[in-house]
């Protein structure tokens, strides 16, 4: 009895300096992961004249307490000199290879644009049919705004898809005030081109194109 005793305790020895052992090497592996904070400084979405240059103001960006804004990466241009939508993106990794990006959005506009104010609820009026109040416009600076939908309704309440099938729509009024012209639109199909605008009285009009001459409809937004 005591010769398989004495077998057995070698063997129990060395499985308690093995499992102390394991328990040294991963002392101290845990640790916490800080993910980075980006801020922009300024505003998400900038306006300027055409002709004017563009001022790049930058973000701050920390991971935990410690300021890495320097190890920021910032891609992306604005041609000052040419009308359009223009995006500025800032990517930052952190110590454990998690990726985090926000962006600035850049609108140049005309340098002369009309003071016409077309911001209010409208009701679209497609091939669908008559929608009440489908459409909001709201001004981002003096000539450009924005508007939540301008296929008027169409798929959103003439097809019962939902609020997801909207045409989101930056657009600046044209010293004409009868026209505006459409710099970016957004759709879960896509952007969609702007053509054929009018404007007259408390109404606008176009025809949204999902490829130029392609597929595309008549709208048109009556104020209410």
């Amino acid at each position: 009895m005591n010769k398989h005793i004495y077998k057995i305790l070698p063997v129990l020895f060395v499985l308690f300096m093995t499992s102390c052992e394991q328990e040294d090497d991963t002392e101290g592996v845990s640790r916490i992961t800080y993910y980075n904070d980006i801020e922009l400084i300024g505003d998400n979405v900038i306006v300027i004249k055409q002709g004017t240059p563009y001022s790049e103001q930058g973000v701050i960006a920390f991971e935990g307490e410690e300021d890495v804004t320097a190890n920021v990466e910032t891609s992306g241009s604005v041609d000052h000199t040419t009308t359009g939508f223009y995006e500025i993106q800032y990517d930052i990794v952190n110590k454990d290879g998690f990726a985090k990006n926000i962006s600035r959005s850049v609108f140049v506009v005309p340098a002369v644009v009309s003071d016409l104010d077309v911001t209010g609820t409208y009701t679209g009026d497609v091939n669908t049919g008559v929608h009440k109040d489908v459409t909001n416009i709201s001004k981002i600076a003096n000539g450009l705004f924005l508007s939540d939908d301008f296929f008027g309704g169409r798929y959103n309440i003439g097809k019962g898809y939902g609020k997801s099938y909207r045409l989101k729509t930056y657009f600046y009024i044209n010293p004409d005030n009868t026209t505006y012209t459409a710099l970016w639109s957004d759709s879960p199909w896509g952007p969609w081109g702007i053509v054929n605008t009018n404007i007259t009285g408390t109404t606008l009009s176009h025809k949204v194109e999902a490829s130029p001459g392609g597929f595309g409809f008549n709208v048109t937004l009556i104020k209410q």
